[in-house]
């Protein structure tokens, strides 16, 4: 999967062209693996009223609902009551690029919200955001200090999965790692450095894309089990997305 990404990245400075082969890796890697309850695709979902999400890289999907559209260069439209996680991907990452993310995931926790069971972002049952990246392009301490200052985890929580550290950081805290804002503990608000009680965190890994897909899974069947959804309901869930139909 890097040297996917760093061939992509010696061979163009298309920036188009340098994302889409990022995401083709990861979203190949679940493709494969993912057991066939679950899915991985590339595009938009939809709410029932209607709204259309922004471009997402990789969405993984409840596999028992059918995608609106497909479109020819394999991206597709997915109803929002079928999404389980969200990857924001990115080849090199970069502070202007965590900026981003973070308010791609407000916009996208504020679309989820028109489903009633979705209102409570970190709960099981909402659909998770997280930014997965290749490689950073900084040091370390440059995509902490602005992950822990601008991330917002009472209304869009997001980790950051990182597979590989900047060269000067890997002797340190090794290959690559997670960023998390780890919750106060229920009653003890303000126990954490920042204003809003969060611990912030870097947990350091050997293996982060092993660590990733053992962590998908799981919480996905959280999630799914939160949501407990019979046949019954996911066909009824078709008629609050009818008018994208044909007919």
């Amino acid at each position: 999967m890097l040297l996917c990404v760093e061939r992509a990245l010696a061979s163009s400075s298309n920036s188009q062209t340098i994302g889409r082969n990022g995401e083709i890796p990861l979203l190949t890697f679940l493709q494969r693996y993912l057991p066939i309850t679950l899915r991985a695709v590339s595009g938009h979902f939809v709410t029932p009223s209607g709204k259309l999400s922004p471009q997402l890289d990789v969405i993984v999907i409840d596999a028992r609902y059918p995608l609106l559209s497909e479109n020819s260069d394999g991206s597709v439209l997915v109803m929002l009551h079928s999404v389980i996680h969200i990857y924001e991907v990115k080849t090199n990452l970069r502070t202007r690029d965590v900026k981003k993310s973070i308010d791609n995931a407000k916009i996208v926790f504020k679309l989820t919200q028109e489903v009633e069971e979705f209102k409570a972002p970190g709960e099981w049952g909402t659909p998770q955001v997280t930014l997965f990246a290749y490689a950073i392009a900084q040091k370390l301490g440059s995509i902490q200090g602005t992950y822990f200052k601008d991330s917002v985890p009472d209304s869009a929580p997001m980790d950051g999965v990182i597979l590989r550290c900047h060269a000067s950081d890997i002797d340190i805290v090794g290959q690559g790692g997670t960023l998390h804002l780890e919750p106060p503990f229920p009653g003890e608000d303000g126990q954490g450095p920042r204003p809003d009680g969060y611990f912030p965190a870097f947990i350091p890994s050997h293996t982060p894309l092993s660590d990733l897909y053992y962590t998908l899974v799981q919480n996905a069947y959280y999630t799914l089990g939160e949501r407990d959804y019979s046949f019954n309901e996911i066909g009824a869930h078709f008629n609050e997305y009818m008018e994208w139909a044909t007919a």
